[in-house]
Formats: C-alpha cells, structure tokens, sequence
C-alpha cells in the first residue's frame, strides 16, 4: 500500500513539474547559467506579469455573468443545398439558406437564464427560455410560441464516493454550481495565487538536478538560431524529496488555510483543513516509512534552450530509461528576423502528434504554411493568412487559417491495402477559419467554412460578446408548471400545445407550403399519439380496477 502510495505521488509531481515548467514558455531570462537558474527566471516572469492576467479574467467573468451574448449561425452555400437535395431523392432545397441559434445568458444568485431563440432563414421560428435554479438544483423550459407553461425537471448530479460508487449528491452540486454565480469567491485572489506558484515552483525546481550545458543551434523548417541548451535531470530520489517539499510546505501553509476558510468559511473552512493537514501528514508517513532503496539514477528530463538575446526558444521533456531518452513533448520556435518557425509534438509510445512550419511576421500579422502529421505522415496543411501575433486585447485576434487535407502519396511500390490504409478520409476536403474580433467593443466571432475542391459546403459562425443580461422571473411562483418527470403531466402540456405561430413562422421563413403542410400533420399526429396512448393507460388501469372490484364481489357472495 505504501509503494502504491509512493509511485501515485511521483506521478503527481512529475505532471506538477511538467505543467509548472511548461507556463513558463518563452520567457526571457536574463544572464541565466544554469539549468535552475533559466527556470527560476522563467518562472520569476510569469508570477510578475500574474496579477494583470488573473485580475482580468476575473473581472472579464463577472462582466460575462451579468450578461453574454452567443450566436451560432448555419449557413448553406450553394454547394452545400445541391449536396442536400441529391442526398434527399432530389429534393428541392432552394429556400434553405440558414439556421441560427441565439442566446443571451446571466448567471445571478444561484440562478442561470438562457432566452434563446431559433431562427430559419434569418426569421424567428420560436424562443427557448431556459432557468437553471441551482440553489434547488431545478431547471425549467418554456417555448412562448407553443405554451405560456414552463417544463420543470431535476438537475441530476452524482459524485463518486470513497468506495468508488457514484451517488446523487444535490448539497454537493449546488455547492459546486452555485460557485460559477461567484467565481471570485470560490478562486484565489491574484496575490494568492502568485505566492504559490512562486512558492511551489522554486520547490520544484531546486529538486531538478543539474544537467550539461552545451552550446547547440535550434533548427526548424529552415530556419536556425545558436542557443545555449540547458538540461535538468530528476531521478526517483528526487522526485521523493520534490513530494516531501511540497507536502511539507502544504502542511502549514497560510495561503492554503486561507483557501479553505474561503471556500468554506471560517468554521467549516478550520474542519476541512484540518482534515487536509491530516491526509498530507498521511502522506508524508508513508514516503518516510517506504521499503526499498531509492534510484538515484534519471527517470525524467527537461531541456531549454536560450538564444542570444536571453529568451527561451525551445523545450524538450523526456522520460529516461536507462540509456534511453524519449522525447514526450517539444517546442522549438527559432526565428530569423521577421521570419519564425514552430515545431510541436507530443508522443505517446509510438504514436505521435506533430506541428510544423514556419511563416513571416509584418506589422504585427503572420503569414505561412503550416503541416499537421499523425505518426509522421501528413495529416492536413494549414495556410496561414494575416494573423494577430500580439493581440490589442489577449484572446481577440483576427485572422484566416486555411486548412486543406491531402491526399496519401503513393508509388510503384505501395500494395493496395498500403494504399487503403494509408489513405486520407478527408482528401479533397478543406476547412477556412476566419477569425474576427473588435476588442473595443469586447465582440469576437469565428467562422469555419467546411469545402469540397474548393467550393464552400456550409459555414458556421460563431458570435459573442457582453450583453444586458436576462431578466429571471421568480422561479418560485411561476404560473403553469409541469413536471417533466410525470407521463401525464407531459401528456397535458402537449395537449395545450398550440402550433399556430410556430407553422406560420415556418411558412413565414420560406419553407414550401407542401413541407409546412406535412410538419403539421406530422406534429398534429404525434401529439394525438401521446394523447390516446396516456387515455389507454388511464382506461386499462380503470378496467382492471373494475375488475378486481368484481371478482372480489364474486368471492364475497
């Protein structure tokens, strides 16, 4: 139990080490020697530039649950309605030209408001109210077009207990919901949040031994720059030692208690951190009492590369078994005046994931090309057009990425099950992602074009933004509600059902009256279904209840 203990600790804090390293980027390190001491410059920049990123995201979340604006927009190209109407025997699809689903949403007092609606052809076919109560942990719909009513429900919520079953837990969903009303009450504030980084990231790095130094160059796609390249190394001990750090500085660390305290309040917050103070001291017991010798030798690598001008421009994170090294993450991103390159990849056994190219950078826009590959062979290729590098406003770019997929190369010498394969599925196809944002108004939207040889099928564009919020009834005292769990109360709703506006707003939209025609008598069908189907059960149960009585009158006599 302790050795399982252990190994699920090295674990933790190798992935801890990787994530901590990894926000570092390419930061710039002044006069760096060293391998730990390039990191602790790194990570010296990140926590000083901290408190902006965090204060913003915060403030930019609380701005987005006063109200958020989202639409999402479907629009079929020419291409796209002739694929539709040979797959559908010739149909004529001459009036489909979009679907749009828009929303605006507010998050406030433990309640989130959806009012959505639908629209064909830029012409509203209905709204879609949505209210999540999650202090009560109940949801309601309401379809003004088909009924002033509201379909009530539970929200289902499980957790996973310490025996490994799942059970329904309301407190602990509400709990957990009702903190995205209020995420600064539930996140730590941005000076909490740089003491620890800082404070378990030094913890980290002074248990990373030191590795060689060289100078090496940094190639990519052509392009190179002559870098120092530092290494660390981390073996079993170290990992040890780097769990025990950390355990020991969590023990009795302020900003942790503080967190508990928030979170919980005071009282609650005192009992639960108490019960944190006993599961680390657990866990210290058992790294101290482990059996077995401890490797010194090196499991874990950790490679960076600092050019001329003291800034990182490549990483590498390999594991080591024995003498072999294997890479399971690199970043290198050398430039040459306004020229850079990019390689990405991640490998995981004999699969690998790998992004390459490069591109020219001028007044702030990047243009180039791009190679996505699977295990080595070319997946997609990847134009880019114009793009933002540096943002007026982190998160709002602009810009165009063209995405095309080739088609597997083949020769004299592929067989035909090489050939299939090897063979890409969507060969032919393309995707154009346009990217759109006006920071000043804090509105961005992304639009993705799906092809075919070129000739746009369909694009759907997604728009978002602040907005004025939602005015949210009270829930408490709605007028007509029905119990979505209930087969007769869903019986009674869709009886009440009145499909006038929408079949006009259908007609209205464009649809021909020979297809408006058949989705009312569909829906008129259905609902005349569920009607009888819920009076047959009503008129069995009486039968059976009549005959019980009966027999009973029978038996009597």
């Amino acid at each position: 139990m302790m050795n399982r203990t252990r190994q699920i600790l090295k674990k933790a804090v190798v992935t801890a080490m990787g994530a901590s390293l990894v926000v570092s980027g390419s930061s710039t390190v002044f006069a760096a020697g060293s391998y730990q001491e390039t990191e602790k410059t790194a990570l010296a920049n990140v926590v000083s530039k901290l408190p902006e990123a965090w204060d913003g995201y915060l403030e930019n979340y609380q701005k987005a649950c006063k109200g958020t604006k989202g639409t999402f927009t479907l629009t079929v190209e020419d291409t796209g309605r002739a694929l539709a109407g040979a797959l559908m025997g010739g149909t004529d699809v001459s009036w489909l030209q979009s679907f749009t689903f828009d929303s605006d949403i507010t998050i406030k007092d433990g309640v989130e408001a959806i009012a959505s609606g639908l629209l064909l052809n830029d012409t509203k076919l209905c709204d879609l109210n949505f209210y999540m109560d999650l202090a009560n942990m109940v949801e309601y719909i309401q379809i003004p077009e088909l009924s002033d009513g509201y379909i009530s429900a539970p929200i289902e919520g499980t957790v996973t207990t310490s025996e490994g079953v799942a059970e329904n837990s309301q407190e602990i969903m509400s709990t957990y919901m009702n903190a995205l009303s209020d995420l600064s009450s539930a996140l730590p504030d941005s000076d909490t949040l740089g003491t620890l980084l800082d404070r378990y990231g030094n913890i980290i790095i002074d248990n990373i031994e030191e590795g060689s130094s060289v100078e090496e160059s940094v190639s990519v796609d052509g392009i190179s720059e002559d870098c120092t390249a530092y290494e660390g190394t981390v073996s079993e001990k170290a990992v040890t030692a780097m769990a025990e750090g950390i355990l020991t500085a969590a023990k009795d660390d302020a900003e942790i208690k503080g967190l508990f305290e928030q979170w919980a309040g005071a009282s609650d917050g005192e009992n639960q951190y108490q019960q944190f103070e006993d599961a680390v001291a657990d866990a210290l017991d058992s790294i101290g009492s482990a059996d077995g010798e401890v490797s010194e030798d090196p499991v874990f690598s950790s490679k960076v590369w600092v050019n001329a001008d003291n800034r990182i421009v490549g990483r590498e994170f390999a594991v080591i078994d024995g003498a072999e090294t294997t890479p399971v993450f690199t970043w290198k991103a050398p430039s040459d005046g306004d020229t850079s390159a990019l390689l990405l990849e991640i490998t995981a056994e004999d699969s690998s994931l790998t992004l390459t190219g490069s591109g020219t950078t001028s007044d702030g826009l990047l243009n180039g090309d791009y190679i996505f590959a699977i295990d080595g062979t070319e997946a997609a290729d990847i134009n880019v057009e114009n793009l933002e590098t540096k943002p007026e406003k982190a998160g709002y770019y602009n810009g165009t990425l063209n995405v095309t997929f080739p088609a597997a190369e083949a020769d004299d010498t592929t067989t035909d099950e090489e050939s299939e394969a090897a063979s890409n599925p969507l060969a032919g196809f393309g995707m154009v992602i346009n990217l759109e944002s006006d920071a000043s108004t804090d509105a961005s939207s992304i639009g993705l074009t799906v092809t075919t040889s070129g000739a746009p099928i369909a694009t759907l564009t997604i728009s978002s933004g602040y907005g004025d919020g939602v005015d949210i009834p009270d829930l408490t005292s709605l007028d007509k509600t029905y119990d979505g769990s209930d087969d007769a109360a869903m019986t009674e709703y869709v009886a009440n059902i009145n499909w006038d506006t929408f079949l006009a707003n259908i007609k209205a939209a464009g649809v021909p009256d020979e297809l408006a025609t058949q989705l009312e008598s569909i829906l008129t069908s259905a609902v005349e279904s569920m009607t009888a189907t819920d009076e047959d059960q009503d008129t069995s149960a009486t039968d059976s209840s009549a005959d019980g009585e009966t027999e009973a009158a029978d038996d009597a006599a």
